[in-house]
């Protein structure tokens, strides 16, 4: 089984082989924060600081690398190439108070330019069309970098009492799979179950680029969100350019606040196309929905887990 490396926004680390169950996330609901840039996004383990963003004050030029379409309640990663080293990363929204201090950690080197990357979280309630990220480095001497600008597109999709997202960092055909505890298999050939769970992004379908690099599932409040254990699959369908690696990120939502600790994960550049074929790879988590009572639809249908399913349950 081939195996692929995935990383928590809180503790990164390398996953080799086996099921990994998402834990729990106890933080406040994303729509807490209304106002400055927090309105639009947060950073986990980043410093957030009320004032206005800082003017530069060196002539140090970055280079940003990040999508420039996102879901509200999705996800974007970044990765931020300075030639100096840098003490923090600040990250605000152009014309808005209000910014984030991320704490840097060297990612890897890149023609002798620094690499450092960081998780934006889009809050759920966003209801903008569109906002520009503002992204500049603290350096060691105490001195500001030039900024860099990126205007992000809010992609329309639905959010509703349960959402699960996936963003990914470079053109490629990757695809968001999830099973409900029924059975039922939400993808891009099944977009929707009788419980009501619906894939409404689908992005880059057979190398076809549309630079969404977004998929999106999501149950409406008037949905059947069932109680019990769903499987996320990430399938790197089509590697449309071998020449390069891709990140990405599965965010959960329910009830307005996250549920999960976001999940970082990796394609190698080499990564073969895997069209589809689940059996051959690891789910990136389960989550579990509580049992509040819901009412199933008058239609429903009980597939039943796949084989495989099956198997990775007794494991747990």
């Amino acid at each position: 089984m081939k195996a692929k490396r995935l990383l928590s926004l809180l503790a990164i680390a390398a996953l080799v082989m086996g099921l990994v169950a998402c834990k729990d996330k106890k933080s406040s609901s994303s729509s807490s924060s209304t106002s400055g840039t927090k309105k639009y996004f947060k950073i986990e383990g980043a410093n957030y600081v009320s004032s206005s963003f800082p003017q530069s004050t060196s002539d140090v030029e970055l280079d940003v690398n990040m999508n420039s379409s996102v879901l509200a309640g999705g996800s974007n990663y970044v990765t931020v190439s300075s030639p100096v080293a840098a003490q923090k990363v600040l990250v605000g929204v152009s014309g808005v108070s209000g910014y984030y201090e991320v704490p840097t950690e060297v990612r890897g080197y890149d023609k002798n330019r620094i690499e450092y990357d960081f998780i934006m979280i889009i809050n759920q309630t966003l209801t903008a069309d569109e906002f520009t990220v503002t992204v500049a480095i603290l350096d060691e001497n105490g001195d500001i970098s030039q900024t860099y600008d990126v205007t992000m597109e809010i992609i329309v999709a639905g959010t509703g009492r349960l959402q699960v997202s996936l963003s990914f960092d470079t053109p490629k055909d990757v695809d968001l799979h999830l099973f409900e505890p029924n059975g039922y298999h939400i993808y891009y050939g099944d977009r929707q179950s009788y419980n009501g769970g619906e894939l409404d992004v689908d992005s880059n379908a057979g190398c076809s680029i549309d630079n969404i690099n977004n998929e999106n599932i999501f149950y409406s409040e008037d949905a059947y969100v069932e109680p019990g254990t769903y499987t996320v699959y990430v399938d790197m369908w089509e590697n449309c350019n071998e020449d390069y690696p891709t990140n990405f990120i599965l965010t959960v939502f329910y009830e307005g606040q996250i549920l999960v600790n976001p999940i970082a994960g990796h394609f190698a550049a080499n990564e073969p196309s895997n069209y589809n074929n689940l059996e051959a790879i690891n789910p990136v988590c389960t989550f579990r929905i509580p049992d509040n009572g819901q009412q199933p639809p008058a239609k429903s249908m009980k597939k039943g887990l796949p084989k495989f399913l099956r198997s990775l349950d007794k494991m747990q």
